[in-house]
């Protein structure tokens, strides 16, 4: 049962990839429709139900992650899903109903993901139909997921020709890379400091067809460096605790999952990007609905060959909280790292953070002190300011690292 749900969702999915941006809207509209029953026994969403979405309100992330109880349609209590994620990362998980921990940076931070079997089938489907073509189906294929934690939206793409290995994250780099070599994967998914420094230790992958990055966001001068190594261009998988939200086409263009996500783009003060206001259409068992993201987000050109009329947009290289607020401007994420690394070449580790009183540039002890320099005099032509340099940056302690940090608030 489980596989001809995957295998629904998948042509679910390609059916809605080839519809036009207006016949995407009526798509929308009607997922929206059938929604409503699940949204009326929410309790955070149940006041709402059966509303036009812009009556919800617009619910900060942290809202959510006070009270899980409160955004279920389940009835489970925000200690059941606290126990079951727990329990989810010691490897015991429930035949239906699934819980898991996303990849944050702390305990605090951390978002918690419900789902039953019936929507790991829909997500794996969806996945599958945006980063695989059917050619790729067909073949076997050795998927390796090398993030923090393993769950059941993974381990249920086991079937069948395609098999699968979760490979933590907390093991140290040279474990990694040789057990990956004995895996021989087809398929591997990792975040980009990961993919760094697999190159940059010299790994040799040769059954290696399809490469995709998630957790962190990756600079060109990065994808350029992962790109010579493996002999394949990564692409982006943009998911969060809030759903999976986008993913680079064939063509290397990162689309919006416009096909099953309501994404409102909430203009940023003194920017030219966004925030996403994001509303999964498909998610019953955990509505998110007008839901305020973290990520810093740019439109990109309109219309692309791959033939998906989802929004493009371009490459996440931060979040909106570290969005430089000076005295007299901001500066965002990607013009700090298109700044930073016009000079540092993508392997050597670096963090830029800034607050009301200046800013700063960590390097690694690895980064020669001239480039260092040189990378602190663009940092200043960018802000008008003098960053003091230090050069005690440390190996990225957390699952996710951040590359420019925004200190005050």
């Amino acid at each position: 049962m489980q596989l001809e749900r995957i295998v629904a969702s998948w042509l679910r999915t390609r059916r809605a990839m080839s519809l036009t941006k207006e016949g995407l809207a009526r798509h929308r509209l009607k997922q929206w429709a059938k929604l409503q029953p699940a949204l009326a026994r929410t309790p955070a969403l149940a006041p709402f139900a059966r509303r036009p979405i812009e009556a919800f309100p617009v619910t900060p992330v942290n809202a959510i992650r006070r009270d899980y109880g409160a955004w279920n349609s389940l009835g489970l209590s925000d200690k059941d899903l606290r126990q079951m994620a727990d329990a989810s990362e010691r490897g015991h998980q429930p035949a239906d109903i699934s819980a898991g921990w996303s990849t944050g940076s702390s305990e605090a931070t951390r978002g918690l993901f419900v789902a039953t079997g019936a929507e790991r089938a829909d997500y794996i489907g969806q996945s599958l139909a945006r980063l695989l073509t059917f050619f790729a189906l067909l073949r076997s294929q050795r998927l390796a997921l090398h993030l923090r934690a393993s769950n059941a939206l993974y381990s249920d793409a086991a079937r069948g020709r395609l098999r699968f290995h979760h490979f933590p994250i907390e093991v140290p780099i040279a474990e990694t890379a040789e057990a990956l070599s004995g895996y021989a994967p087809t398929i591997l998914i990792a975040p980009p400091s990961r993919l760094i420094a697999l190159a940059t230790m010299g790994i040799a992958l040769p059954s290696l067809r399809h490469l995709f990055f998630g957790s962190e966001p990756m600079s060109a001068t990065e994808r350029d460096l992962i790109t010579a190594h493996f002999g394949i261009s990564p692409r982006s998988i943009w998911q969060a605790t809030e759903g999976f939200l986008g993913a680079d086409c064939a063509e290397g263009r990162l689309h919006l999952n416009d096909h099953s996500l309501e994404i409102e783009l909430q203009p940023v003060t003194g920017t030219h990007g966004f925030r996403p206001i994001i509303t999964d259409l498909r998610r019953r068992s955990q509505p998110i609905v007008r839901v305020a993201g973290d990520d810093y987000i740019e439109l990109g050109e309109r219309g692309c060959s791959c033939g998906f009329a989802g929004r493009i947009i371009r490459p996440i290289e931060g979040r909106v909280q570290d969005i430089w607020r000076l005295a007299t401007h901001c500066i965002t994420p990607p013009q700090v790292v298109a700044a930073v690394e016009q000079v540092l070449l993508p392997e050597l580790r670096w963090q830029a953070s800034a607050d009301a009183r200046g800013i700063t540039l960590a390097v690694g002890p690895k980064c020669p002190a001239e480039l260092a320099v040189q990378a602190g005099a663009m940092l200043q032509q960018l802000t008008g300011l003098e960053p003091l340099l230090r050069h005690d940056l440390l190996e990225w302690s957390g699952p996710k690292r951040n590359k420019v940090v925004w200190r005050d608030g």
